[in-house]
């Protein structure tokens, strides 16, 4: 995108008020102000984001001295995101709102009649016709839904999603190493942004315990959920964590998970775990335990606690809609990659 043209230049701006307004309501001076973009630009692209339906107006700012200045913010319900999460037994939909809010969800078995029935739950969920749809994201795998609903659509993976829900909820993610621990084990590393990390589940955590990678010890043969599920003979995750057979399968695999985030956490410098996914529904003795294996694993005076994710079992449709809107609505990525270019020649022209 050549940002020199001034439509270019416009859309651009349009989205860094967007980005301003995504967390709190501001005036049309405090946005010019934020933005370094004069006033009469600032103007001009709120009255049309407000003529489009955007953004609206929501109350008055009282400072000590002036005229109250009129509040902005993101219209809720300007359009809606879909995410969709793709299990091995269960889909789930969920719609939500143009700041993230989740309005309505659905789930339903996975079965041959899988496009019959996203197109049946989505139709009755998105709100009519006229409702914009901003774009869909898509959980675990990839779907081809382009037959029931055009809009563009991104597919993430359950650590992105759960990961993106707790980060929204935390006050400082950085340094947080983010373990989803559902049928198989996934993990990211938050360090001024997101890292995943593949071979997590690969760890050799144990001496024994044929994995399907072909490899020997794995962590992911000795503690995923399948695993676990299959040595309990649960009936599913709230069986397994909440049966005495179950919990004993899952106390067995504490020992090989607390080896694994021990390597990863002196590999990485984490300064904290947070566990998502199914088993995050562990009790919280069973925390405890994997708490104290960790500390014994970990070089004296090394720290670092094990929690259960804020959002629970609404993490990975949070976090779906949550990326959902960064890409096809705010463009992070897009803002964040004008952001290094401006940093750049900010520094290029101070070294002139």
């Amino acid at each position: 995108m050549d940002f020199s043209r001034p439509d270019n230049a416009r859309k651009i701006n349009r989205l860094k008020v967007l980005s301003a307004l995504r967390h709190e309501e501001l005036s049309k001076a405090e946005i010019s102000r934020r933005l370094n973009i004069n006033k009469v630009s600032i103007g001009e692209i709120i009255d049309i984001m407000t003529g489009e339906g955007l953004l609206e107006e929501v109350g008055k700012a009282a400072y000590s001295s002036g005229r109250p200045a009129t509040l902005l913010a993101i219209k809720p319900n300007s359009g809606r995101v879909l995410s969709i999460e793709m299990k091995r037994k269960a889909v789930s939909v969920s719609v939500s709102d143009a700041v993230g809010r989740i309005l309505r969800f659905e789930r339903f078995p996975r079965t041959d009649t899988l496009l019959s029935d996203l197109e049946r739950t989505i139709t009755k969920m998105r709100g009519g016709d006229d409702v914009r749809i901003y774009g869909i994201a898509i959980v675990n795998e990839d779907i081809d839904i382009s037959s029931i609903i055009d809009a563009p659509k991104v597919v993430i993976s359950r650590i992105d999603a759960e990961s993106a829900s707790e980060i929204a909820r935390m006050e400082d993610a950085e340094n947080t190493l983010f373990v989803s621990w559902s049928d198989s084990i996934e993990a990211a590393f938050f360090h001024d942004g997101m890292i995943k990390l593949p071979h997590f589940a690969h760890i050799r955590a144990q001496r024994d315990g044929e994995c399907s990678c072909g490899g020997h010890g794995c962590l992911e043969a000795a503690a995923s959920g399948l695993s676990l599920i299959r040595k309990a003979g649960a009936k599913g995750y709230r069986d397994l964590v909440t049966s005495p057979q179950g919990l004993q399968a899952v106390r067995e695999s504490m020992r090989p998970m607390a080896a694994a985030l021990s390597m990863a956490v002196q590999a990485l410098s984490a300064d904290r775990v947070v566990i998502t996914g199914e088993l995050s529904a562990l009790p919280d003795e069973m925390f405890a335990h994997l708490n104290t294996l960790l500390s014994s694993a970990l070089p004296p005076g090394r720290n670092v606690t094990v929690s259960k994710a804020l959002s629970g079992e609404k993490g990975a449709r949070e976090g779906a809609a949550i990326l959902a809107l960064d890409e096809f609505f705010y463009h992070t990525v897009l803002l964040a990659k004008l952001s290094a270019i401006e940093r750049l020649a900010s520094d290029f022209q101070s070294g002139i």
